[in-house]
């Protein structure tokens, strides 16, 4: 099981923290545990809050940073606000369709739809695992020719893991085109699909149109 502070939602959770337990976290890795982070910010938190654990002392030391960690658990009589038990044998795929995070829907019921552009990275959903795992399903096949294909690797070393592993000669064959390592369509900077276009993105926000306008005026 795995246990949240609060329900999931962009409403209703504005200076609370999302602390996350059970016997789940076990099992995910630390860029898991830093997606799932990283959407607490979607859901209006403070912060999300994982143990430090054997998982987190392994991360470190594949970083040279084995000195940093340190144990961090609650305490065995902390009082929550509220507890959320989630059966995760019991998730199925998800989406959220534009332009909210709210708006999920099981990716059976989104059913059949043509795609113009698939978004895959920025800081969500762009570790190696995540993207060695497209790699491997697109190896020996190709985008359509209708289709805009963008990887956006997560840091510079994603995408020197990518290199040296082959994954990243899948994703140019398959006709990928390699963004920066940054945020870029994932805040509305760059990548807008046509007009009218489906955009599916393992990114954690999705704007309008005209947010994305907000935001160039806003950068520049």
């Amino acid at each position: 099981m795995l246990k949240v502070l609060d329900l999931f939602t962009t409403k209703g959770n504005v200076d609370c923290i999302f602390e996350y337990g059970g016997d789940g976290t076990a099992t995910l890795s630390i860029p898991e545990r830093a997606t799932i982070a990283n959407m607490g910010a979607e859901c209006g938190v403070t912060t999300s809050v994982f143990p430090s654990d054997e998982t987190t002392l392994y991360f470190l030391k594949t970083q040279q940073r084995e000195e940093d960690w340190q144990k961090l658990s609650a305490d065995p009589d902390a009082a929550y606000e509220r507890t959320v038990d989630i059966d995760l044998s019991a998730l199925v795929p998800l989406t959220a369709r534009p332009h909210s995070p709210d708006l999920i829907s099981t990716v059976r019921d989104v059913g059949k739809i043509d795609v113009h552009q698939v978004c895959i990275g920025s800081c969500t959903n762009s570790s190696y695992k995540d993207l060695a795992t497209v790699a491997r399903i697109l190896r020996g096949k190709a985008a359509h020719s209708g289709v805009s294909f963008i990887i956006a690797p997560g840091s510079r070393q994603v995408l020197e893991n990518l290199a040296r592993d082959g994954y990243l000669t899948d994703f140019i064959h398959a006709g990928a085109r390699l963004m920066e390592n940054a945020c870029g369509f994932c805040i509305g900077i760059g990548q807008s699909p046509s007009s009218g276009g489906v955009s599916i993105r393992t990114s954690n926000r999705n704007f309008r149109a005209d947010r994305e306008q907000q935001m160039r005026k806003y950068i520049s």
